[in-house]
């Protein structure tokens, strides 16, 4: 005698089984996209943001943070014994006090490109936005010095900090074009903020 209600009727609950299981996954994969993309998973550091993505202010700032840079000393000493004592205050991480005889040194060697720029630094790290922006720009427009490219890096770190992000971008963008040791920070810090809109 042959059995086949019997197999039907467990063919329909494995077919029915089958169906529900195939929509779970569907929903689960649908749902996996979708916080992926809210959460900006699978961005790379070369990866554009989101067309009409808005960054918050906080996060400008946060982005605008920085440790400046060390200071390695040229092979033969460069620069008046000033210059060294300064240096030796910024090496131990003593912006505030660095400040002052890098300034002097500044105003009397105006070409002096290492003072500029660690007096820039000094500054932004100290809170003196525009200072440290004046100073920057002073080293940029001094041409190509071993500053040069630091100094645009954070010329534009500084920038995005006063939220001026259209300027930041510039200065990121000709450090990407310098191809040197802060391109890849560029690159990622680029990708942050996102195209000019």
């Amino acid at each position: 005698m042959s059995n086949k209600p019997a197999t039907r009727f467990w063919f329909a609950i494995y077919a029915f089984t089958g169906l529900i299981l195939t929509v779970a996954v569907m929903v689960f994969a649908w749902l996996a996209s979708q916080s992926r993309k809210e959460a900006g998973e699978g961005r790379t550091a070369s990866a554009p943001a989101a067309q009409g993505a808005h960054i918050s202010e906080a996060r400008y700032r946060a982005l605008a943070q920085f440790a400046p840079p060390a200071y390695v000393p040229a092979p033969d000493p460069s620069g008046p014994p000033a210059f060294r004592q300064a240096m030796a205050l910024y090496s131990k991480g003593d912006y505030p006090e660095a400040i002052a005889p890098l300034r002097s040194i500044a105003e009397k060697q105006p070409e002096f490109a290492a003072a500029r720029y660690y007096l820039g630094i000094c500054l932004l790290a100290g809170g003196d936005r525009e200072g440290g922006l004046k100073e920057l720009r002073a080293v940029i427009a001094l041409g190509a010095t071993p500053y040069l490219e630091g100094a645009r890096f954070f010329l534009a770190k500084g920038l995005l900090g006063s939220a001026d992000v259209n300027g930041a971008r510039r200065e990121f963008e000709q450090v990407v074009a310098m191809d040197g040791d802060f391109k890849q920070l560029a690159q990622v810090l680029l990708s942050e903020i996102g195209p000019a809109p």
